[in-house]
């Protein structure tokens, strides 16, 4: 993941796309900008497995990546991000039974077990602010 994000860091530099270096909440224009080409992409996935179209599905999610990828550099998280994937993997390991047996809906999502413990992504984001 780390050279990916750095990949998109380029771009971002080489267009003049803002990055930031500490976690912080942009301009609203920035945000909204962020969700609607994130919406775009979605939208494109969507479309791209509805057709049945396997190239399309990888170029819609690659793009939904990236997008990403440049929104945590926009709130300045993007150097915290393999960190907060870490503690979410935790997290959602976490949600397994007593047995070690997931819980599921009848759709098929993964439910919480009385196991769960919530990612504790504060202490990695404040931890940055203040060292």
């Amino acid at each position: 993941m780390h050279t990916e994000i750095e990949q998109v860091k380029s771009f971002h530099l080489a267009f003049e796309v803002p990055v930031q270096s500490l976690p912080q909440i942009p301009p609203e224009e920035r945000c909204v900008l962020r969700q609607r080409i994130l919406q775009e992409e979605v939208d494109e996935l969507n479309e791209a497995w509805q057709q049945g179209n396997l190239t399309q599905v990888a170029d819609a999610i690659t793009d939904c990546l990236y997008i990403l990828f440049g929104t945590a550099h926009e709130f300045g998280i993007a150097h915290l991000l393999p960190a907060c994937f870490e503690e979410v993997h935790r997290s959602n390991m976490s949600k397994l039974d007593e047995d070690g047996k997931p819980l599921k809906r009848e759709d098929g999502k993964v439910i919480k077990s009385a196991n769960y413990i919530p990612p504790n992504l504060k202490s990695i984001i404040e931890k940055e602010h203040y060292e």
